[in-house]
């Protein structure tokens, strides 16, 4: 017979009760629906790549969005990725941002984790290709740090041009131990992130994430990440202006040795890195950029030692008079500690079909 914790009791019975008392009033409603293409052809010297050199075309990952309003207090959002290994829900949540005392709002279901800045975009609004490889080897999860739980967040009433915004996150935890993926155990996420309004409708956005998850089930190891990420967004007029972004990830993982005579010992790895980018767009149509990432490897090599990697890249892009078609141009080198430098260039072309636009980020 299977036994409910009390935590995960509770949590459904609240979750339950809240469903139940937004459905009394709430009407019935079509969601906006739209799908969204992500074509690539590509070209890399990548010696592992059996088509090394040689130009390889990929429909890439195609995505369906279905959200809308419930009611004037709250939003569903479903998003479906379809890709080679079939259909999966990428995003399933509620948000329920009206209505709660002192201004909390509440987000339940399966979503990407606001830990950090980039993390919580999809990557076909990224003004390059793909996500950072540090945020691949420091961040829980394949694609992205996404889980399934709940979030509380609260809006700090400061004065002036400023929003402070406090977000506790209790999720499954599972992406921190992906080779134990029917062990569940909470991990929780705090995020403090702080928008200043420079000169309207330039802005600076601060945040600081924490993170802290199981990373192995029968040794009771912990994993705790640190992010701080700054983002400026300035306008130079009403259609040109420059986005500058910045995120740094500290990862402190404890890691459990059984000798042979039965004992256990710990030890930490604690690297760190971070990336940095800057996007220039043109007439709201066209735009030009530069990408850098420095950052340690999360293991050591063989002989102990500390490897560091860094990739450097230029990407550039044009929408055809609007947002529902968009071109990139990425070129990408990735520079090892160990092994030879990796060029790829990549043609990207981005469509949406439906309300959702692949805006430029």
């Amino acid at each position: 017979m299977n036994h409910i914790s009390p935590f995960r009791g509770a949590f459904y019975a609240c979750a339950l009760c809240l469903l139940f008392s937004l459905s009394a009033g709430a009407g019935v409603t079509n969601p906006d629906i739209s799908v969204l293409g992500q074509m690539r052809t590509f070209m890399t010297d990548d010696p592992a790549d059996i088509n090394r050199d040689r130009a390889q075309i990929a429909l890439g990952e195609t995505e369906i969005v279905a959200d809308t309003y419930l009611n004037p207090f709250s939003r569903g959002t479903c998003v479906f990725s379809i890709a080679e290994g079939g259909i999966e829900v990428e995003e399933g949540y509620l948000q329920i941002f009206r209505g709660l005392p002192r201004g909390f709002s509440i987000k339940a279901g399966k979503y990407r984790v606001g830990f950090g800045k980039l993390n919580q975009v999809h990557c076909h609004a990224y003004p390059f290709l793909t996500r950072f490889r540090v945020m691949e080897a420091y961040l829980p999860g394949e694609e992205a740090f996404n889980e399934t739980g709940g979030q509380l967040s609260y809006l700090l009433p400061l004065p002036g041009d400023i929003a402070s915004t406090l977000a506790v996150d209790i999720l499954q935890g599972k992406s921190f131990h992906p080779d134990e993926e029917d062990e569940s155990r909470p991990c929780v996420v705090g995020r403090w992130s702080n928008f200043f309004l420079l000169q309207d409708p330039s802005a600076l956005e601060i945040g600081i994430s924490v993170a802290q998850g199981v990373n192995n089930v029968e040794m009771k190891t912990t994993s705790i990440l640190l992010g701080v990420d700054v983002k400026a967004k300035l306008w130079r007029n009403a259609r040109d202006f420059l986005v500058l972004q910045a995120e740094f990830f500290g990862l402190d993982r404890e890691e459990a040795t059984l000798a042979t005579s039965g004992s256990v010992s710990t030890s930490h790895l604690k690297p760190s890195g971070g990336y940095f980018f800057a996007d220039y767009t043109i007439r709201k149509r066209y735009n030009v950029g530069f990408k850098f990432e420095h950052f340690q490897r999360p293991e050591p090599n063989d002989a102990g030692e500390k490897l560091w990697d860094r990739s450097i890249g230029l990407f550039t892009g044009v929408a055809l008079m609007e947002e529902t078609t968009i071109f990139r141009l990425n070129w990408d080198r990735y520079l090892p500690d160990e092994g030879e430098a990796i060029n790829t260039f990549t043609l990207q072309c981005v469509f949406s079909m439906g309300p959702h636009k692949p805006h430029q980020f």
